[in-house]
Formats: structure tokens, sequence, C-alpha cells
């Protein structure tokens, strides 16, 4: 029999996430998801400016990517924390680590130094995002997960709609780097929010094991371990990137030892069966590696498109964003609520994520308008999610309380991985390609439409 978290014992059914015992902690992870919303659009609106004048483009790629790369560590050192400590002091210090990245990259003189402290980013935001999670569901009962994921994916509607254009603005008028001194001031208020909110949860009880036994030997090392094959695969996805651009006389084999340490490393931070994608949880991490990553390349490189090869100042450019975060915010309302069935949203949403790339697609050919890809994001936004809080709320039915940390991880590692990994590799292609006309972009919407066919294909086995 599975133990409930201290914080969900009792827990009337009739109760909501804004009842007065959630209200605190409702309110705090709400600003906390604000600060990332908001961060995620002025920074990937700022980012081809900035890009531009540190003559840094064919590093742009890699600035998405390292990102990823480095959370990758500190996804696998934050499920060991969590499930020692609690997920309250990984939170803190990855909203402070997030906040120094931000101010060296504001200061940046050069593209290789923004990509340094960007890095450092990465660290924050995997602490930050495994945490998360273990905190929403140590204080929340499961029957308001939903509606608390639903409510995540709200603090991203206001950011959607005027974060690009503010940023886009700022960038225009007084440069980029005040969009990334912007964000820290956000990032320690919403971390005070947050603390206020659920420092009274008891998110920090430890938890036992589900059979009540302490996990043995072999168990602990090979916990012990995952922060190093997370480091080795993260270096691995860096290399795989070099090797892609096939500028070092050594890339052949800088190739084939990245791709065998990755194959190496991989499953041995993801569930057993994953990529065979085997029913439940495998398939569920699996997909969400695989989905998140369409959505991501498409969304990394449409505002590029839109400056670079329409002109289009960064605010405008940043539409597309605003459109995919509106409609995000609906998809997921729409699960919070119960409008759409859990099976029916997995399936659904990652053919719609697949559907919409193809759309945008589109502008790349001759005579297309721009306005094609704002109809085709538009739909992207609403199909990724209802992919992602349904992949997070069945994550955590499937999780005893003593696997929330690990389990959580391994569903954001999946993602972290892949999309990293395919942001080096189409980073580097890209950037082989300057001056060849669209072609790069048609390569990024190409991987990006192939990511979501494979979420497509497996989204049925997801949900077991």
């Amino acid at each position: 029999m599975t133990q409930q978290p201290v914080a969900q014992r009792g827990a009337p059914a009739e109760t909501s996430i804004w009842s007065p015992q959630y209200r605190k902690a409702t309110i705090g992870l709400f600003g906390l998801g604000f600060m990332v919303a908001y961060s995620v659009a002025a920074i990937t609106t700022a980012m081809p400016k900035a890009a531009a004048e540190l003559n840094g483009l064919p590093l742009y790629g890699l600035a998405f990517a390292v990102t990823m790369a480095t959370s990758v560590v500190s996804m696998a050192v934050a499920a060991l924390w969590i499930d020692r400590a609690g997920p309250l002091k990984p939170l803190l210090t990855g909203v402070a680590i997030y906040a120094i990245g931000l101010l060296l990259a504001a200061g940046a003189p050069t593209m290789e130094i923004l990509v340094g402290a960007r890095a450092l980013q990465g660290i924050g935001t995997g602490l930050d995002s495994v945490a998360l999670y273990v905190v929403i569901a140590r204080v929340f009962p499961a029957q308001l997960r939903p509606p608390m994921f639903g409510a995540l994916a709200a603090a991203w509607l206001l950011p959607s709609i005027v974060g690009p254009a503010i940023s886009g603005l700022v960038t225009d008028h007084f440069g980029w780097r005040w969009v990334f001194v912007s964000v820290p001031v956000l990032a320690v208020a919403a971390a005070a929010l947050a603390y206020s909110g659920i420092r009274g949860a008891k998110v920090n009880v430890p938890l036992p094991a589900d059979d009540g036994a302490a996990p043995g030997p072999a168990v602990r090392r090979a916990a012990l371990r995952k922060p190093l094959w997370a480091a080795a695969a993260a270096a691995a996805v860096l290399a795989l990137g070099d090797a892609s651009a096939r500028v070092q006389p050594w890339w052949v084999p800088e190739l084939l030892l990245a791709i065998a340490v990755l194959a190496f490393a991989v499953p041995r931070l993801l569930p057993r069966g994953t990529w065979l994608a085997l029913r439940g949880l495998p398939s569920l991490v699996l997909m969400r590696g695989l989905v998140g990553t369409a959505f991501t390349v498409a969304d990394v490189y449409l505002p590029l498109y839109m400056i670079e090869q329409r002109g289009m100042p960064a605010w405008l450019a940043g539409l597309s964003l605003t459109v995919s975060g509106v409609t995000w915010s609906i998809g997921a309302w729409m699960v919070g609520r119960g409008m759409i069935g859990q099976r029916r949203a997995l399936v659904l949403g990652s053919f719609g994520v697949f559907a919409s790339v193809g759309v945008v697609a589109l502008v790349l050919l001759p005579g297309m308008p721009v306005w094609l890809a704002w109809v085709g994001w538009t739909i992207g936004g609403l199909a990724i999610g209802w992919c992602y809080p349904t992949q997070s709320v069945l994550v955590l039915e499937k999780s005893a309380p003593s696997e929330q940390g690990s389990n959580s991880s391994a569903l954001q590692l999946s993602e972290t991985l892949t999309t990293s990994a395919s942001l080096g590799v189409v980073g580097a292609v890209f950037a082989s390609l300057i001056g060849m006309g669209n072609l790069g972009y048609a390569v990024a919407f190409g991987v990006s439409a192939a990511m979501a066919g494979g979420a497509w294909a497996v989204a049925r086995r997801a949900y077991h």
C-alpha cells in the first residue's frame, strides 16, 4: 500500500487549490511559474540580437543546447538531494544559481562567455524543475494535482502575451542586456513568494520506501552514480554538437565517442525499457523527450527565421511565442478541468504538435505569408498544453512517495537530453548552412516534425 505524503493525509475531496490550506502554496508556485515563463519568453526573444551583436550566430544553437546539457547534471543531483532532504533547499538554490547566471550573461563581452553564463543558468533550471514537481506532489493531494499543473500553465499566459513584446521593445530600444538584467529581479521576488507559500507544508519530511524497507547497498550505489552518468551524458551531448559541425579534423572519432557514451550513459538515467517504448512509465518518459524536443526546436528557430529572413523587429518576431503561450495555457486549463481525457490528451496532443510544425514550415516556401506560422504555432501551443500536464500527473500517479524525485527527474532528463542533443546537432548543421537561404531552417523544422511523429507513435503506449 502506497504511503501518502504528509501534506496530503486527510485532505477533503471537496477542497480546491484555492482553499485556505493550499492558497499560499498555490500563489507561491504560481509566482515561480510566472518568473520562468517570463524568462523563457524574454530570453528567447532577445537571443537573436545578442548573437548578432557578439558576432556569435554560429554559436546560437549552442547557447540553448548548453543550458539543457548542464541542467541534466543538476537534475540528477536534485533527485538525490530531494530524496534525502526534501525539495525546498534545491528549489531555492536553483533560483539563486539561475539569477547569477543571468547577471553574468548580461555583462558578457563575447558570445563564448554568454554561452558559459547560459550553462550556469542550466544548473539552476535543473534543480528547480525537479524540485517543483516534488513540491506539488507533497503539498497537494492527487485530485488537486491536475488543476495545480493547470494553474502553472496559466502562469505562462500573461508573460506569453506581453513578454515577447516587452523584451522585444527593450531589446530594440535599450539593448538585449537589459532583458537579462530584468529577470533576476523577478526570480528573487518569485523565490520569496514560493518560500512563504510552502514553508509550512512539511515538504521536507523524509519519506520511507513504498514497502517500508530501506534501499539496499546496490540501489544506493546506483543512485549515487547517476550524477556521474549525467555529467558524462551532458559532455557527450556537447561533443555531439561539436562533431556535427565537422570543423575539427577529429570530428569522426569525436562523433563516434559521443554516440557511444550516450548509448551507455542514458539508459542508466532513465527507467528500464524507455528506449524500447515499454508500456507505462518507460513510454511516458520517452514521449516527453520526443514531444518536448519537437516543440522546443521549432520554438527556438522560428523567431530567428522571422528576424533574419523576414526582417521583422524582435517584438513582432516574438509573436509566435505569444500565441503558443496563450493556447498552451488554454490546453493545460482544459486538462486541469477534466475537459479532455488523459489518453486523448496524449494522442491528440502529440499529433497536434506534429501537424503544427508542418504548418509552420510552410513559411519557408516562396510567397507564403508569415501569418501561417502564427496559425500553426497556435495549434502547437494548444497541443503541447494537453500533453505536458497530463504527462506530469501520470508520472506522479505511477510513483511511490519515495520515488517522486527520481521519476520526476527521469521525465525531465528524457526531455532535456533529447532536446539538448537535437539542438546541438541542429545548431551545428545550421551554422554550416548559413548563407544558403532557408536550408538551415528546413533542417530545424524537419527534425522537429520527426520528433513529434515519434511522440505520436508511442502516445498510446504511454497511457497504460
